[in-house]
Parts: C-alpha cells; structure tokens; sequence
C-alpha cells in the first residue's frame, strides 16, 4: 500500500503549505491519537511531545496537542529537546509514543512530525499505515469526561545528560 503523507522519517514540509498547517498536523494528532487509543483500551495513553528551536515548533506543538487530546491521550510537552531525548524519554519514562516537531537539518521555513513508538524507537510501517487510514475518517472530539490532559513533562533534563555519559567511562585523573 503507498504512503498518502508519511516519508521515510515522518511527516515534513514547508510550513504554512499541506501538509504541515495547523489544520492537518491537528487531525494528525487526532488520527495517531486515535490509533493509540485502538491499540491500549486497558488505560488511557499518554504521549511526549517534544521539539526543535523552530518559531514554527510552537503552533505545531499546540495542533498535535489539540488533536491528541481530542482523541482522549494524554500530552506530556518538554519543550525544546534534541529528537534522541525524545526517543529515550519516550522509553525511560514508559510512554506509549513520542513525536518530536523538527525538520533536522531542512531550511527553517520547513518542519516536519516524526513518530516514536514505546521503547524509543521509529514508528512500525503498519502503524503509519492505519494512522494514514484513520486520517480519511471524520474528526470528531470525545465527550468531556474522555478528553486527554496536557501538561508540561517534569522529566529532569539531566534526564538524558546522564544517559549520554553513561556508555564513557569517568576520568580516574
């Protein structure tokens, strides 16, 4: 089955230009959202959404969270972090994903998604697939009471200081 929206490594393009705008990066979050929610009806999922210095990260993080929390996921926001921060907070703090807002080394103009699944890593192809698939369906938000929460992540940033230094060994000097 062809890919409509996911890349190689996530969603990504021009700003301001489909398809990252506010109005499909926030049904991107609803349509993930939802595929979590399909995935873990035992308890309520929770996501780590993290992003570059882009101006442009900031909108972005307030459209996924719109849209995760539509979709009755809860939303830890770090703020401004590194993509592998994200992927090892994701798995450190046991979430079921994390999304990080960069375009990497693409113009400032562009900005991208890119997904990970729990454990840290990249999203399974088959995941992309039903989260492309579930963004043909309606968007419709939950009732009140199964509405997602948001709130800033209180992960210590030497949080994943430390876990880079971990693999050296310290000076004995």
């Amino acid at each position: 089955m062809s890919r409509k929206y996911f890349g190689t490594d996530g969603v990504r393009g021009e700003v301001g230009k489909f398809p990252i705008t506010p109005e499909f990066v926030m049904k991107l979050g609803y349509a993930a959202g939802r595929v979590l929610v399909n995935h873990d009806q035992d308890s309520r999922p929770t996501v780590l959404i993290g992003k570059d210095t882009r101006i442009s990260g900031y909108m972005l993080e307030a459209a996924l969270q719109a849209g995760f929390t539509a979709a009755g996921v809860n939303v830890l926001l770090t703020g401004p972090l590194p993509t592998p921060g994200i992927a090892y907070l994701t798995r450190a703090l046991r979430l079921e994903a994390g999304v990080v807002i960069s375009a990497s080394h693409n113009p400032f103009q562009d900005n991208g998604i890119k997904f990970f699944a729990e454990g840290g890593n990249k999203l399974d192809d088959a995941l992309e697939l039903e989260i492309e698939a579930m963004l043909d369906q309606p968007m419709a938000t939950n009732p009140s009471l199964e509405l997602g929460r948001a709130a800033a992540s209180t992960a210590p940033p030497s949080a994943t200081s430390s876990s880079a230094r971990a693999p050296f060994p310290t000076s004995s000097a």
